[in-house]
Order: C-alpha cells, then structure tokens, then sequence
C-alpha cells in the first residue's frame, strides 16, 4: 500500500519548481559532463548540497532514462527503505505486532508520503539519519558489542546528502537518546577511531577533490549554508514555535496518542522496561530542538523525526493492550481527534468553491466521522487496537484521496510543464525570457537555459529582441510599467504564467508608399 502511495503519478505528475526540477537538472547536467565532483546547474556551479542525491540521479539517468518516475525513484526506495528499517528494530525491540503498527504508524504520516514522492534530498536524509540512529537504539540490546564502522559508513553518507547537518543531527539524537536511556555516553577510544576511519573513507575522496577544485569559496559556502542559515537564517526565517503548528499536520491523526506516549516515558522514567522508549523520546526531542532554534524552516526538515516517533507510537499502543480493561486514554484521545477532524474538514469544505480541495476535505471528513462513530463500541469494549485500526484506515483513504485529486491540481501550480503545454511556442527555437523569476523547471522541460532578466531591466533587453518569449508571473506582469506592457503583445498563458512576445511596430506611410508622405 505504501509503495502504491508513493508511486501514483511518479510517472504522469510533472516536476515541482523549485527544488524537483532544480535538483533534476543538476543531475542532469552532472550526467552529461560526468563530472562527479562540482555539480552545475544552469552551467554554473551549485555549491550549497553535496552530491549523493545528483550521483544517484546521474546514475540512474545514464540507466532508465530520465522520465519523472526515474528522478523520484531514490525518495521513493529511501521512504520504502525507512520503512523497512523501521519494522526491524521495532520487531527487534517490541516484537511482531510492534513492527507491524510502527510501520503504519510512519506509512500513514502525511509527511511521510508527501515528501517521500518528490524528487528531493529529504527522504534520502532521513533514511541515512534513522538508520544510524535505529543502528546505535539496537546496538544497545543484549546480543553483546557489534562493529563500530557501521556509523562512519551511515554518517559519510548523511553527510554527502546534506553536509554537516547530516552529521550533527543523528549526534545529537544519539547523545541525548543513549542519556536518555542510561546508557554509556561517550564511545570507547577504539570505537571512535574506526568510526572516524571510515567517515574519512566514504567522505573524503569526495571532499579533497572538491576542495582541490573550488578551493576559497568552499568557506565562504560553508558560513552562508550552515552558520548563517542556522543562526540568521538565510531564506525560510521562521519563529522558533513554527513546528508546533506543523507536527500536528505532519503526523496526523498520531498527534493525540504520541503526547500521551511522551507522558507515559515520563511516568515510566525509573522502570528498565521503558528504556528504548526513552531512548525514542529523547531523540526526537532532541531533533526537535535543534530544528526550532535554527532560524531557517521548513515542514520538510523535521522528516527525520518521524521514524522514531512511529515506534514512540507503537510502544504506546504495546502499554494500552497490557490493561485494556483500564483506562484507554490514548485511544480515547485518538477517537476524539477523529471526531475533530471529521467536523473541521467538514467545516472547511463547506466554505470552499467546487474544486479538488472541496472533495478531498469532503473525503476525509466522511472517513473520519465513520472511523470516529465505529470507534465509539470499541471504546465501551475496551479495544484500543480496533481504535487505532479504524484511525490508520480512515486516515489513507484521506491520503489516496489527496494523492489522487490534490496533487494533479497543485502541479498545475508549480510547474511550467503545462505552460510549454499550453503554448507552442516555447518548444520551438526561439530564446526565452524568465522575467524577475527562476523556473527551473522551465530549463528541464524546455532542455535550454532560458535568460533571466529583472523586470527593472526588461526595458533595455526589449531594444535589442531577437524574437525572444518572455514568459511572466501574473503579478509581475500587473506591476510592469505602463510603457514595457504597451510594448509586448500576449502569445498565451496557464495558471498564473504568461508568455509575451514583442509587439510589432505598425508601419508608417512613409514605410508603405516608400516616399515621403506630402507635407
């Protein structure tokens, strides 16, 4: 079900502007030069990721071709591979019916799917993160030391994702669940050693030549990427609350039953049976901290965190079956959130014209009130597991209705693919214009570096056109003076885009007669 989730449209949905169709073409053009070491987007070079997802791409290009599935086929194995990860160390951990609800725990997180169908470095993130994290929670059971190599390989590797942030993230998860859990903090000399080691080999082969070639700016990219985004946040300022408002969204309908999870560590701090799940919640805390106090964000960064908080859930689910005949709290709070959510969309829908978004609200209204009414024997009976079974149905229908009717709208929106659809013109030879606005998905389907141009300086490109196509955001066009618009004629248009083309000039009398007009 989850694979069918993230592989619905993979091949039919066009690429997403900006990060899908920028990072495409990057690999791309790494495809094509074979340099491995410096990616290029647009022929100039693109320093602020490392190359892992573009090697992968690249790879996969040269393979499959480069159809919209190929670009998001590694965020989709990445998810799946999460997922796998996920039902080994709760299976580990928490036994046949832990892995199987910590699995539909993560594979029904909105998050999870959205970010997991996209041709970006998200998944691959936190699939390297989790599973040096889910390596170091298991590393702590009693089967006795295993080989400390495992997590040079995993954070070389989170590092050639993400820089450095691939690194800190999982250290910090690690230290505060290992904390957490009564467990030895610091690794022993010779542990740390051969992880240092083997960082080294998976990092630097890669690190060195990228130095040798970019040299100074390798600083320069290094503060504005991760010091400055961080502490004065570059693009994506944000308040240090903006997550809470987003967890709720990114792990719906889990909100409920993961605070009361939360709570009951707390209550269970003292006992040795409590001690992976305290390990759990002290790491996604820990991440969680770290993504509130960087000034930078966006919903897509807190994706690591949900591996673990679906185990959170499964061991929460694990305490309420032991004493169902008392309280239920978390399946209470789990059919009342239901209940909530089935009045909030409705009420939602209500108020929105016809559309895709007004029959999906309409959806997961109509799933949520029936999963919330068929909840309510289980709660006389005292049946948790009907509860949360009711609430991971209820919530994919919502996720197949969204994925089906939401997304084709919403790339109607973000991408230029219907726009070169919509108007013929740009797929012939005649160079384009992208004024005050960078489309990279306007590069990938068109195959050729439009210019760009401020729309300050539009005035002097229009005095030396050469049957160029100036393609616009209608906003940009409304605030365009009154002397550039008089100028340009409509050639055609798609959701917010339009394409102009420069209006000719009308003869004169002297031009058609060829003397001069009588004076």
């Amino acid at each position: 079900m989850t694979a069918l989730a993230l592989s619905i449209g993979a091949a039919s949905l066009p690429l997403f502007d900006p990060d899908e169709a920028r990072f495409a073409r990057t690999s791309l053009e790494m495809q094509r030069s074979g340099d491995l070491v410096v990616p290029t987007f647009e022929g100039q070079p693109r320093l602020v990721k490392p190359p892992l997802l573009h090697w992968l791409q690249a790879t996969l290009f040269s393979i499959l071709g480069t159809g919209e599935w190929v670009v998001r086929l590694p965020s989709i194995a990445a998810t799946l591979a999460a997922l796998l990860i996920t039902a080994w160390v709760a299976r580990r951990r928490f036994g046949e019916q832990g892995a199987l609800w910590a699995t539909i725990c993560l594979a029904t997180m909105p998050l999870a799917i959205v970010i997991g169908r996209q041709g970006t470095l998200d998944a691959l993130l936190m699939l390297h993160v989790w599973a040096v994290v889910a390596y170091d929670l298991d590393r702590g059971s009693e089967d006795g030391p295993r080989p400390s190599w495992p997590y040079g390989v995993l954070l070389g590797l989170a590092f050639l994702i993400k820089g450095p942030v691939g690194v800190v993230l999982p250290l910090l998860m690690m230290l505060a669940g290992r904390t957490a859990a009564g467990r030895t903090v610091a690794p022993s000399v010779r542990g740390l050693t051969i992880g240092l080691l083997t960082w080294a080999v998976v990092v630097l082969p890669w690190g060195l030549a990228f130095l040798t070639r970019v040299g100074a700016s390798t600083a320069a990219t290094l503060k504005e990427e991760v010091w400055l985004r961080f502490f004065e946040g570059t693009a994506h300022v944000e308040p240090f609350w903006y997550y809470l408002p987003v967890l709720p969204v990114a792990c719906l309908p889990w909100l409920a039953p993961l605070g009361f999870a939360f709570f009951r560590v707390l209550q269970l701090a003292r006992e040795p049976a409590s001690r992976t799940a305290r390990y759990l919640a002290a790491a996604c805390v820990a991440g969680f901290v770290l993504f509130s106090l960087s000034r930078g964000k966006i919903p897509n960064y807190i994706l690591p965190l949900l591996p673990p908080m679906a185990m959170l859930l499964s061991w929460e689910l694990a305490r309420e079956l032991e004493q169902p005949r008392k309280r239920i709290r978390s399946a209470s709070l789990l059919a009342a959130t239901m209940g909530a959510f089935a009045i909030a969309f409705g009420v939602w829908a209500a108020g929105q014209p016809a559309g895709a978004f007004r029959v999906v609200a309409w959806v997961g209204s109509a799933a949520y009130g029936l999963a919330t009414l068929a909840a309510l024997p289980a709660l006389l009976r005292r049946r948790p597991r009907r509860i949360w079974s009711l609430a991971a149905a209820a919530q994919a229908i919502f996720l197949f209705a969204a994925i089906g009717w939401v997304s084709p709208e919403v790339s109607r929106k973000r991408t230029t693919a219907w726009l070169i659809e919509a108007v013929p013109d740009l797929g012939q030879d005649r160079p384009v214009v992208r004024v005050d606005m960078k489309l990279p998905s306007l590069t990938w389907y068109l195959d050729r570096i439009p210019e760009e141009v401020d729309l300050a300086h539009l005035d002097g490109l229009l005095q030396r056109d050469a049957g160029h196509l100036y393609v616009f955001d209608t906003r940009d066009w409304e605030r365009a003076s009154s002397e550039v618009r008089a100028k340009l004629r409509p050639v055609g248009r798609q959701g917010k885009y339009r394409v102009f083309e420069l209006r000719p000039i009308a003869p004169g009398p002297a031009q058609v007669d060829g003397v001069e007009p009588p004076g």
